[in-house]
């Protein structure tokens, strides 16, 4: 049964998220400066980044703090429950909410429905999933920390948004958090998901847990695929745009598990 804590979390969470954007909007408001390149109509493009390092840096603190009070979640991934592991989930259902909502209004289903679509499932999966059933809550505090590496992630972007050069001391110093956090992460955490999924298969339905390992494993595909687009774009690459190192942080974000 749905909690009155966890919809009204979610739409503080979509709110919070909007008057975020809105103030970024402002130039009386906002205390950081807007990079020059976008400042006009793509202007959308910076802010939604900020929205979601915001975003990424507060779901992987208060994941990690849940692990860390509640070490059951690793034992019963599919019955623990507590009150603050379903607001951390709640809060990233609302983002999930507003972005869907963002995206809609400044780039419209054909270019962005693949992210839509993840963004969709997401939202329904937790819906009903994590507030309804209470259950699996534990693959959604395990799934958090990824954004440990989302943080650096869009870092890296925005970086790259104010024309911070590869060869700068702060960006070589993101860049080794990023490929570290990557891999001890995100690439970590979709592989060990597996023998999770696999161990409590006994306690929910086939259909649910084979849907699980797909998902898991589609998703552990196109993050190697982008692990390895973003080694040769960082190390390798001749090619020195930012909007092609920009497009290439898009689509590891848009891979990601929330």
């Amino acid at each position: 049964m749905f909690t009155p804590s966890s919809l009204l979390t979610t739409l503080v969470s979509c709110l919070g998220f909007w008057i975020l954007n809105k103030s970024l909007n402002s130039n009386n408001l906002i205390i950081i400066p807007v990079p020059d390149k976008y400042a006009g109509l793509t202007r959308y493009k910076w802010r939604n980044v900020v929205g979601s390092l915001v975003h990424a840096t507060v779901v992987s603190i208060v994941g990690a703090f849940c692990l860390y009070t509640t070490p059951q979640y690793l034992q019963d991934r599919v019955e623990t429950y507590t009150s603050l592991g379903e607001f951390n989930i709640a809060v990233t259902i609302g983002y999930l909410i507003y972005d869907t909502r963002d995206l809609l209004q400044h780039q419209g289903v054909t270019s962005t429905w693949p992210i839509l679509l993840h963004h969709l499932t997401l939202i329904s999966t937790g819906l009903h999933m994590f507030f309804y059933h209470q259950r699996l809550l534990g693959y959604g505090i395990i799934c958090s920390l990824i954004e440990f590496n989302s943080v650096f992630l869009h870092a890296r972007q925005l970086l790259l948004m104010y024309s911070f050069s590869k060869s700068s001391g702060i960006y070589k110093m993101n860049n080794v958090f990023n490929i570290f956090t990557y891999i001890a992460f995100r690439l970590a955490i979709f592989t060990t998901l597996f023998p999770f999924v696999w161990e409590d298969c006994g306690r929910i339905t086939p259909l649910l847990c084979n849907g699980f390992l797909l998902c898991v494993s589609i998703l552990l595909v196109i993050n190697l695929v982008l692990f390895y687009r973003l080694i040769k774009s960082d190390f390798f690459s001749t090619n020195r745009k930012d909007d092609t190192d920009i497009l290439v942080n898009n689509n590891i974000n848009n891979g990601k598990s929330e």
